[in-house]
């Protein structure tokens, strides 16, 4: 009896499962999209002031870039859903505190990607840019940014995909994720290894390609010093 309770469990996640498994996707690639393209955003106006000679100027991005750098995510997760409610009244729902959670962390990571492809660029092509005729923001844009951009996309990717992965800590504030769902289906149909290799699946499926994108295009924006 207890073989046909068990193979009528695997019956239902092999199909009844598929869909929900289907929206945890949308909602992971949802939350982490949004995330990435606010925290690149905020992420590349913190790493151009990091690069101001000013050095009080330069210093300001630190402390929003600091402590989210040096934390574990899943801190600043639960700070953000639990602690603002209860501290400052800031009541938000799952959604929202899930993006604005990445979208800062991601920031500051990527700050930190922006500021070093560009001052990893010697000094010598901002004199070159210079004799050309060029000034500030004109060698920045023609010479400076476009050297830069050939260090700074493969490592940007590289970072996506570990935000991507790092989304999966949003299942602890119950949002219907990848890794959520997996949890649920794991508990109901007490087949921990099938759902688990369900869910590594479904994380390689969608960071495989950003891996494969990150080889292409490193090779195609191929600028030259």
């Amino acid at each position: 009896m207890q073989e046909v309770h068990v193979m009528g469990q695997y019956s239902q996640l092999a199909v009844g499962d598929i869909y929900t498994f289907l929206e945890a996707c949308g909602v992971t690639l949802l939350v982490t999209l949004v995330s990435l393209v606010l925290g690149t955003l905020l992420g590349t106006a913190l790493g151009l002031v990091r690069c101001s000679k000013n050095k009080i100027i330069s210093s300001l991005p630190l402390i929003i870039m600091e402590p989210l750098r040096n934390s574990p995510l899943v801190v600043q997760l639960f700070l953000v859903y639990y602690g603002l409610p209860m501290v400052f009244g800031i009541l938000l729902d799952a959604y929202p505190a899930a993006i604005l959670t990445l979208s800062l962390n991601t920031a500051a990571f990527f700050a930190v990607l922006v500021h070093n492809s560009i001052t990893a660029i010697p000094v010598s092509q901002w004199e070159a840019g210079y004799a050309l005729g060029h000034g500030k923001a004109s060698t920045f844009v023609n010479v400076i940014f476009r050297q830069a951009l050939r260090l700074l996309i493969p490592q940007a990717i590289t970072l996506y995909i570990n935000q991507l992965q790092c989304s999966s800590m949003i299942s602890l504030i119950s949002l219907r994720d990848i890794c959520r769902i997996g949890q649920l289906v794991s508990v109901r149909t007490m087949q921990p290894f099938l759902v688990w290799g369900i869910v590594f699946a479904l994380y390689y499926v969608i960071s495989f390609p950003l891996a494969r994108l990150a080889s292409y295009l490193e090779k195609r924006v191929n600028f030259s010093y």
